[in-house]
């Protein structure tokens, strides 16, 4: 089975731009350490059963509205379901009794189905209810994003080196990413098919690194090694934003880099974090408490961190992190159950951020650069200016302060401010301006 076998996955409805750095990381590659999860508020939202049944109900994958999960009725049947949750319906994916380890975009399924010859895997359509089988054996453990479903493979003959291939679906060509003698393998691929992370250890899973591939063409791809230092594990990638846990700081803690390359930011939260996962511009993981781990959300966007479980003795185990499109965010994850088994439910929340508090946000972001007076009060009193037309509704006035702002902020370009700092400063005053329907 799959390491990752319990699984939670986050849909969030609204699709957030990831083209700026988040405003609290431009003083530093690592923030003010974080509270203790007992300082942590709880995240509101609703939780509820999608699966409760004997077995196991295990490794969900969500995108959209549609939601997946490997059943298995431990009789020897392992099937791959799927739930509507816009008309709150369970469905089977017809298979031969041994699939498993799915992951889906919303319109379609890929998951292993286990044959005679070795794993091979399998994409299943909704629309038209029909399976496609990937060429090659021996392979596993599927991500699927835009054109690309990315797995790992490996042989008989050499069943501790794994290697990671990429399929794609207008073609049907199958792409190897990796040749080594390495374990290669716990690939994700971003919603838009660009970009593949995965995982590249040791035969033992010892001297780990994260890598990164990034479709320059049809059966094209461009590799780059991203860390270095301690045990790297588990990426995950929204196509622009790579994260990661790695034990350099003496405990598993949440880093990430962007695609294109840019300094390595860190997390510092207490305790060991692990499976980290990303979506939009919010990071969900797993923490360790005092009582066991427990999931845990952090927005970028505001640097606010939000626990949302609290179940002493249960740890929750989290493998992936979607956005979703039907209105809704939404965890889906297992938990033990009654009988010793595994069952599946939903979190059901809402994230908000004022404006107000992203243009304070963005107001702290300038204070941090530590400007020169005359520069710093200039573009902090636009913002101000912004926050006061906020205030009174005065929405048209508040667009003209931040267009003000921005020009402002690249008018110091190469003088007052480096490059990066008007990019963040801009691309995050950009994002406000949007939010408030700036025309």
């Amino acid at each position: 089975m799959k390491l990752r076998i319990l699984v939670i996955l986050l849909i969030v409805a609204a699709l957030t731009s990831m083209t700026a750095t988040p405003n609290p990381l431009a003083a530093s590659n690592s923030i003010e350490p974080l509270a203790q999860a007992a300082t942590t508020p709880m995240l509101p939202g609703t939780t509820q059963a999608i699966k409760l049944a004997q077995g196991n109900q295990t490794n969900p994958s969500v995108a959209c509205s549609v939601a997946t999960y490997t059943n298995d009725d431990f009789e020897g049947n392992s099937s791959i379901h799927y739930v509507d949750f816009a008309t709150n319906t369970d469905h089977v994916i017809p298979g031969n009794g041994l699939d498993r380890l799915s992951d889906t975009d919303g319109r379609r399924i890929a998951f292993t189905q286990i044959e005679a010859d070795g794993d091979h895997i399998a994409l299943y359509d909704l629309a038209s209810q029909s399976t496609t089988l990937i060429p090659g054996n021996f392979n596993a453990d599927p991500s699927i994003g835009g054109n690309l479903v990315a797995f790992w493979n490996a042989t008989w003959s050499t069943p501790e080196n794994w290697e990671i291939k990429v399929y794609e679906q207008d073609t049907g060509n199958v792409t190897q990413l990796t040749n080594d003698n390495l374990r290669d393998w716990l690939p994700a691929v971003s919603p838009d098919g660009k970009v593949v992370v995965w995982e590249k250890c040791q035969p033992n899973r010892t001297g780990c690194d994260i890598y990164s591939a990034t479709q320059t063409g049809p059966g094209a791809f461009t590799s780059r090694l991203l860390t270095g230092a301690g045990e790297d594990t588990d990426p995950d990638t929204n196509g622009q934003i790579i994260v990661y846990t790695s034990d350099k700081s003496g405990e598993s803690d949440i880093y990430w880099q962007r695609v294109d390359g840019s300094t390595e930011m860190h997390l510092p939260i207490p305790g060991n974090q692990r499976e980290v996962r990303i979506s939009g511009n919010v990071l969900v993981f797993e923490s360790q408490t005092i009582t066991g781990y427990d999931i845990f959300l952090y927005d970028l966007s505001t640097a606010r961190l939000y626990q949302v479980t609290n179940t002493p003795g249960v740890d929750e185990t989290l493998n992936n992190f979607v956005t979703g499109c039907d209105g809704l965010n939404r965890i889906v994850y297992a938990i033990p159950g009654p009988w010793g088994d595994f069952d599946v439910w939903s979190f059901t929340f809402q994230l908000t951020a004022s404006t107000s508090d992203q243009l304070n946000d963005l107001i702290a972001l300038v204070l941090s650069f530590n400007l020169h007076d005359g520069t710093e009060n200039s573009l902090i009193t636009k913002l101000q200016d912004a926050l006061v037309a906020v205030s009174s509704s005065d929405i048209a006035t508040a667009c003209t302060s931040l267009t003000g702002f921005i020009n402002a902020s690249q008018a110091q370009s190469g003088k007052k401010l480096t490059a990066d700092q008007v990019k963040q400063l801009v691309d995050s005053a950009t994002q406000i301006k949007s939010d408030l329907g700036c025309q």
